[in-house]
């Protein structure tokens, strides 16, 4: 089996008696910390697969009486962040984005109807670069980003009526 490397955010830093229950429950094989105000828990874990060691973490995470909040995984990203990625200048990547250079259809925006920054996701941008710009790039792994979504999902299914009809579309 891989070591699986990836970092958890939890939504409280754990107490001495809640490493305990966290090392108890099978997490002896992470790091447990505060990064920047965040409580992050960095997993070293022996499993076939991203998607599985994730899974497996977040179940012993809760069984401890934590949440996992999201994985870290570095998929929301301005245009300032794709061009230092991709060794390109600011304005050559936002001529992208809009059209200006390139074939156009550069993926859009997370967020495209907010003032200020706006997001791109790497893992619809990665794609287009090695496409129509012919840049060798790295993909971030599709378990990271769908396991963000789950997670996001995960603390807010008791607030969306008739959430059936979505998880439905998911197993789609």
């Amino acid at each position: 089996m891989k070591v699986q490397v990836f970092t958890v955010v939890l939504d409280h830093p754990p107490t001495d008696d809640e490493i305990d229950a966290l090392f108890e429950a099978g997490c002896d094989d992470a790091a447990f910390g505060v990064d920047h105000g965040v409580a992050t828990a960095q997993f070293d874990r022996k499993a076939a697969t991203l998607a599985d060691a994730i899974a497996s973490a977040v179940r012993a995470i809760e069984s401890a009486g934590l949440t996992a909040v999201r994985v870290v995984d570095e998929d929301l990203l301005t245009l300032a962040d794709i061009s230092d990625r991709i060794g390109q200048s600011r304005e050559s990547v936002r001529r992208y984005a809009t059209g200006a250079r390139g074939p156009g259809g550069f993926p859009p925006p997370v967020n495209p109807s907010r003032e200020g920054a706006s997001f791109y996701r790497w893992s619809e941008v990665a794609p287009w670069i090695r496409e129509h710009i012919g840049l060798d790039v790295p993909d971030i792994d599709p378990a990271l980003v769908v396991a963000n979504l789950v997670l996001q999902a995960r603390q807010h299914r008791n607030k969306v009526a008739h959430l059936s009809a979505l998880t439905d579309l998911l197993a789609a």
